[in-house]
């Protein structure tokens, strides 16, 4: 599924690439077809003391994603 999402004036070609729930829960996995770029959808971390052990700069977040997500990056070619 292909879907396209308005972000600064272009449309972006985001593919579904798997996620290990239904009806659109997370965690999910997304591909921007221009970039490669990989895009996860995940579990908003929000506890302070969490976030600042990280330093997040502003205007950035993180998520967390479980592991059996990663089963759905497509493996290494070489």
């Amino acid at each position: 599924m292909i879907r396209g999402i308005e972000e600064r004036g272009t449309v972006m070609k985001i593919t579904f690439v798997g996620g290990s729930t239904g009806q659109g829960g997370s965690p999910r996995l997304y591909r921007d077809e221009e970039s490669g770029d990989f895009i996860v959808q995940g579990y908003l971390i929000g506890d302070p003391n969490d976030l600042v052990q990280m330093n997040i700069p502003d205007g950035e977040t993180v998520v967390r994603v479980p592991a059996s997500l990663f089963s759905y990056l497509p493996k290494d070619e070489g």
